[in-house]
């Protein structure tokens, strides 16, 4: 049984130990509350030596009691929100004795995706065991339904230490959790609990407060004020994307919808701002990073690739009619590029387990908590983002205009894609630019972002007519006529001229037309 996903939105309540719950009888829409007999909750959490998911805000447990007993891991979301992941409880961790041995403890295979770009290689052990004396109310509408709107626990927890400087202690807290029930039930339970004596926990999660003095403090946070130097405006944009990465490395892993493309597009994005604001970071540290993120980002390409590629020829041959499809044709591209697909994705899983890519998040996150700027970082971002955006300006148009003196089909191909490299990173850069330039920062990754689609229609298409003459060679050896592949390069030969003339102008006329004060038009 593979791992099942809720989301948990609740709330944490310190209260004095023995305070009893008040009434929840006179909460709207509440028309019936009913107390759930007494459960013991056994957990025991797990993290790396030096805390790393507990400095993430992440929460990985086995837990035994209870109607929800197996291994939990709590990511976090939003405010109040949190992605829960369940798998199954598993064997008991016992020795040859047959006694509990909690160093034979294996995480569900089914949740180390999820921590991977975390823990990064490291050991999980366990931290703390926590017991529980839970009594829950559970909160009911009166409608035909009778829908279960949420569930609060009064919780008399013990914590014991299973490593060196974590002290035992006690508390007692409430939580209330929605079930199917509205998100303003939330403060009006709050209300009654406050009213009751309770006060709004101190910690994000029962681990932290049972780590102590141990529990790391919340990552910081780098915020844009009204006012910014150009240095606080790059590193809001670099902790956004680096987060990002982080964020879909378990998808990219486990080969989730668009997970490997968000990535890509996160790698690609934290590549562009190294570039922009180079001028404001050590020069040797930002071509370091930069070349270890080209590696990342070919890595992905592999996957992405050949999933889009096939994508495209399928979605291309549904479009023919019957008669001009001679032969297994959906078939054939779904198998061999299915191959191609899995072999690209055993090589990416290879690559996100390998040290150089751990290695590369230990950097990256180095970067965003203690930034070795240069003093131009702490001039007026008015002043300094537009010059460096400009500088991407510059290089977009340098690319336009060797395109456009190129008349030998196969140069031109490889300069219209580097004009498509240069609107990409036009575009990521202005999109970091909007808490200063505002709408013109917007409008100009609006139309760079255009340009770059377009050239990549111009691309994917040389792309698939090159695969299409691959899958008609192997169509062929396997006795197939390979009549419908080579009609099939022939829409996309048409397609690629039909782009690369008339939207690939207006395009750029777009791009041209959202200039800064004092830059040359494209």
């Amino acid at each position: 049984m593979s791992a099942t996903e809720h989301r948990e939105i609740e709330r944490k309540y310190d209260v004095e130990a023995g305070a009893a719950l008040p009434s929840l009888v006179t909460l709207p829409g509440v028309d019936r509350v009913e107390q759930r007999p007494p459960v013991e909750l056994d957990a025991i959490y797990l993290d790396t030596d030096d805390l790393a998911l507990a400095r993430a805000r992440i929460t990985l447990r086995r837990r035994t009691g209870g109607g929800d007993e197996g291994w939990h891991l709590k990511l976090p979301a939003r405010k109040d929100v949190r992605r829960e992941l369940h798998a199954p409880l598993g064997d008991p961790p016992t020795g040859e004795d047959g006694q509990e041995d909690l160093t034979r403890l294996e995480v569900a295979a089914d949740l180390l995706p999820h921590v991977l770009a975390h823990t990064r290689g490291r050991a999980l052990t366990p931290v703390v065991r926590l017991t529980n004396q839970r009594v829950t109310t559970e909160l009911y509408a009166g409608d035909e339904a009778r829908t279960f709107l949420a569930e609060v626990c009064s919780d008399t927890v013990t914590a014991t230490p299973l490593r060196a400087g974590v002290d035992p202690s006690a508390w007692s807290e409430w939580e209330v959790e929605l079930v199917d029930g509205p998100v303003p039930l939330l403060d009006a339970v709050e209300r009654v609990l406050l009213a009751g004596g309770a006060h709004p926990a101190a910690g994000p999660s029962k681990l932290a407060r049972a780590l102590g003095h141990l529990a790391p403090p919340p990552p910081a946070v780098h915020t844009v004020p009204k006012k910014p130097t150009a240095g606080q405006v790059m590193m809001a944009a670099l902790q956004t994307t680096v987060e990002r990465l982080k964020a879909e490395d378990a998808g990219a892993r486990t080969g989730a919808p668009d997970a490997v493309h968000q990535m890509r597009v996160a790698t690609r994005r934290l590549r562009t701002l190294l570039s922009t604001y180079g001028p404001l970071l050590d020069d040797e540290l930002t071509t370091h990073l930069r070349t270890e993120l080209k590696v990342l980002a070919d890595t992905l390409g592999g996957a992405r690739d050949a999933e889009v590629l096939r994508e495209r020829l399928l979605a291309l041959v549904e479009t023919q009619p019957s008669q001009a499809v001679l032969g297994p044709v959906a078939d054939r591209i779904d198998t061999e590029l299915g191959k191609d697909y899995e072999r690209a994705m055993t090589r990416l899983r290879r690559g996100l387990e390998h040290e150089r890519y751990y290695a590369l998040l230990d950097e990256l996150d180095a970067l965003v908590t203690a930034p070795q700027t240069t003093p131009l970082a702490d001039d007026p971002a008015r002043l300094v983002v537009p010059r460096l955006l400009g500088r991407d300006w510059r290089r977009m148009r340098r690319a336009v205009r060797q395109a456009s003196a190129i008349d030998d089909p196969a140069r031109a191909e490889t300069a219209l894609h580097e004009v498509r490299k240069a609107a990409k990173r036009l575009r990521y850069a202005a999109e970091s630019t909007t808490v200063v330039l505002g709408l013109r920062g917007k409008q100009l990754g609006k139309s760079s972002e255009n340009l770059a689609e377009v050239l990549g229609e111009h691309q994917d298409s040389a792309i698939t007519q090159e695969a299409l003459r691959d899958l008609g060679l192997r169509a062929q050896r396997h006795g197939e006529n390979a009549f419908t592949y080579g009609r099939l390069q022939g829409i996309e030969e048409a397609l690629q001229g039909e782009l690369a003339s008339k939207d690939y102008r207006k395009a750029v006329g777009k791009v041209a037309k959202r200039r800064l004060k004092g830059w040359k038009q494209v």
